[in-house]
């Protein structure tokens, strides 16, 4: 077999060129509808780039593996073994990578229209979405205190300055039971500074460890 031959433009070759120039449009609009509804918030331009190319890089894969069950069953074990060695995301960026992914594998099916049909009711349904659902900038902040401190109303005054609003989580022993902690759904005001809500935190409750962490995103409806 002639090596050059890899290098020709058969009609099959030229099709599999065509579906990734389409995989490539449907990733664009799919990148761009994520960032649309994400305007407003943070996301990972890495998350952007994936989902941008995952449909590309899916339809040059699939007519490889169409016909060969061992070949589909190995990109399956390569799928699982990648998911198995990321951190887990929020639900909705899950979906999304689901949703490029699928959008490369219909268009390497040579289905065009379904592809391009989901492609833009998906992305109008997301953008609406987040357009009458805004995401809660709520925070879990876990305070440990001394058993014998009363935590009931010894941070309202340090919470009304820096929140905009508060609400006990949890509480649960720790130490034995020497100390408790205090777990509550915290919303920063704009602009908080971190650092001195946390040292002000710390004169009250002696030191004692301070965790402010973030949740995945809680969606409420806009009223």
């Amino acid at each position: 077999m002639n090596l050059l031959d890899g290098f020709l433009i058969s009609t099959e070759t030229g099709n599999i060129m065509f579906n990734m120039l389409l995989g490539l449009i449907a990733g664009i609009i799919i990148a761009a509808g994520y960032v649309w509804a994400n305007r407003n918030q943070k996301f990972s331009k890495n998350f952007v780039i994936t989902v941008l190319l995952m449909p590309a890089i899916m339809t040059v894969i699939i007519p490889f593996i169409a016909s060969d069950l061992k070949k589909t069953l190995s990109l399956a074990g390569i799928f699982a073994l990648v998911r198995f060695r990321s951190v887990p995301g929020d639900s909705k960026d899950i979906l999304y990578v689901f949703f490029s992914l699928s959008t490369g594998v219909i268009i390497g099916l040579n289905s065009y229209f379904v592809a391009f049909a989901l492609v833009f009711v998906v992305t109008i349904l997301f953008i609406l979405l987040s357009l009458l659902w805004k995401v809660e900038d709520k925070q879990i902040l876990k305070i440990t205190i001394p058993e014998d401190m009363n935590y009931k109303d010894v941070f309202n005054d340090i919470f009304e300055k820096y929140l905009e609003k508060y609400d006990v989580k949890n509480v649960k022993t720790s130490n034995m039971g020497t100390l408790f902690t205090i777990s509550y759904w915290v919303q920063p005001k704009k602009e908080m500074d971190a650092k001195a809500f946390i040292d002000e935190l710390r004169t009250r409750n002696g030191n004692l460890n301070i965790i402010l962490e973030n949740p995945d995103d809680q969606l409420v409806p806009v009223l």
